[in-house]
């Protein structure tokens, strides 16, 4: 971050439990202070729920977690606009990503996977709050951005009829990026290269992606070849496995894709669930370009400086 010249002297004190921390504004997002504790607590979750940070420098992982805070808090302003608190109507949905998030972790159960935050001095109420933020982040991009969608649900049909009964499916994982001047793009990206070779792809993805999958170090998973488009797709077929894409430019700032693994299935072609499937990933990818180009604008529009 360019504004940014911080002498990191508290760099092994935040790593370090044992020392006593003396908490420092670090940040200023309009009114609100992201302070050295602000900064320890994210250390401590990121490291719990992604253990490739374990494998890098304290400077990198104090850097990460800041870019962290600093996006989250810039979407907690804009929903404390929209929402009177962070409290959800319906907590279904929520109980469902905290179940996903523990067993993909492999706990079992709730009461197990509370006790290891507990044991790892983890807040389980900041955990489910960042959870909280991201519903509702995702409920002010719907309602503002749904009606923009645009399904041709013709040219589908049609892209799904010309496919073969043997389909390509892409094991993948994104860095979406924005710049402020368009010739920024390739020092951009050489800056992106030389931390997904450093840090490994990961790691690099909660540091650079303004996208909601930075979290989960960019995985998007698996994702058959109908539902993507020509442009990306092309990327992809001239990208061997393991390998990352050129930037591609999306709404929002520009995509880079890693092509983790590939499969060829076999099709048995029911056009209708295809074509559902189709439209509804052509929906999220759409609300998911929409909410980068929207987080980019607030960001743009917020007073955020070192004290």
């Amino acid at each position: 971050m360019k504004f940014l010249k911080i002498t990191f002297v508290i760099f092994y004190v935040l790593l370090n439990e044992s020392i006593a921390i003396e908490n420092k504004i670090i940040l200023k997002v309009e009114n609100h202070i992201i302070t050295s504790l602000d900064i320890f607590e994210e250390i401590k979750n990121l490291k719990f729920f992604n253990k490739n940070l374990n494998q890098i420098k304290n400077e990198e992982i104090y850097q990460i977690a800041l870019q962290s805070i600093l996006n989250q808090k810039i979407k907690e302003i804009e929903i404390s606009k929209k929402f009177d608190e962070i409290k959800l109507d319906d907590e279904n949905y929520l109980n469902f990503l905290i179940e996903s998030k523990y067993k993909s972790l492999g706990y079992e159960t709730l009461t197990e996977f509370k006790k290891e935050l507990t044991n790892k001095k983890i807040n389980f109420n900041n955990f489910e709050e960042k959870i909280k933020i991201d519903i509702l982040w995702s409920q002010i991009i719907y309602s503002k951005y749904y009606s923009k969608i645009k399904i041709n649900e013709k040219e589908l049909r049609k892209e799904i009829l010309s496919k073969k009964n043997i389909s390509n499916s892409y094991e993948l994982s994104e860095i979406v990026f924005n710049i402020e001047n368009i010739n920024e793009v390739n020092s951009k990206y050489q800056l992106i290269k030389e931390d997904i070779q450093k840090l490994g792809f990961d790691n690099a993805a909660l540091k650079h992606s303004i996208s909601t999958t930075a979290s989960s170090g960019g995985n998007l998973g698996w994702i058959d070849e109908k539902q993507i488009n020509s442009r990306l797709r092309n990327e992809l077929n001239n990208t061997q496995v393991g390998n990352i894409t050129k930037p591609i430019r999306i709404p929002g700032g520009f995509i880079i894709l890693k092509k983790n693994d590939v499969k060829k299935t076999e099709v048995n072609l029911n056009i209708e669930q295809e074509l559902k499937k189709l439209i509804d990933y052509n929906q999220e990818t759409q609300l998911r370009n929409y909410s980068n180009v929207y987080f980019n604008k607030i960001k743009k529009d917020l007073k955020i400086n070192a004290p």
